[in-house]
């Protein structure tokens, strides 16, 4: 797989040093946000990652890339899916694949009629306990309530008592817990 991957922030970050685990994967380009250029030219000199872009559009037309990661704020990846599907690329995106359900209705038709890939970056649903839940819930019966937490302490919580209102936790940039980490209560119930 040719790797482009859209976005420079902390979950890049977090997929990166596990890249290197991953069988016959180039990581051919990184694109963000001119502000982030120093953050993507150290992971450019770390990783191996070929090309540097601070134009999306541009690194879509000139990357060899088969398949771009889309690592950008929620409240983007239906844009950034969408225009890599376009461009006849593979996509793989963070969760929550968009927004709204329209758009990854979408999405979805966009890829199928262009016969390419896209799939979440959500890997709960692979996990061995997740199949092994999954596979006893016949034997459980009749379920009539369900009721699940996912918590844990975000880095940028510090940021936002500050009054630093992150993408993450911001509302109109598809952020909050629900979209956060709520997205693995959701595909637990389906």
């Amino acid at each position: 797989m040719k790797l482009l991957i859209a976005g420079a922030g902390f979950i890049v970050s977090d997929f990166l040093p596990i890249a290197k685990d991953i069988e016959n994967l180039e990581l051919v380009g990184i694109a963000g946000v001119e502000s982030d250029l120093a953050q993507m030219q150290k992971y450019q000199a770390d990783y191996g990652i070929k090309q540097v872009y601070t134009d999306y559009d541009e690194a879509l037309a000139r990357t060899s890339a088969d398949t771009v990661y889309v690592a950008v704020p929620n409240f983007l990846h239906y844009l950034f899916a969408k225009k890599a599907l376009f461009a006849g690329k593979n996509v793989i995106c963070e969760k929550p694949f968009t927004v709204k359900y329209q758009e990854f209705k979408e999405l979805r038709q966009l890829a199928e009629e262009k016969h390419l890939v896209l799939v979440e970056a959500i890997t709960n649903q692979y996990l061995s306990n997740y199949q092994a839940l999954k596979d006893e819930l016949a034997d459980l019966g009749a379920v009539k309530i369900v009721s699940m937490n996912y918590s844990q302490y975000s880095h940028r919580y510090d940021a936002f008592k500050e009054g630093k209102v992150l993408p993450v936790f911001d509302l109109k940039k598809g952020g909050g817990a629900l979209m956060d980490l709520n997205i693995y209560n959701m595909r637990g119930a389906s």
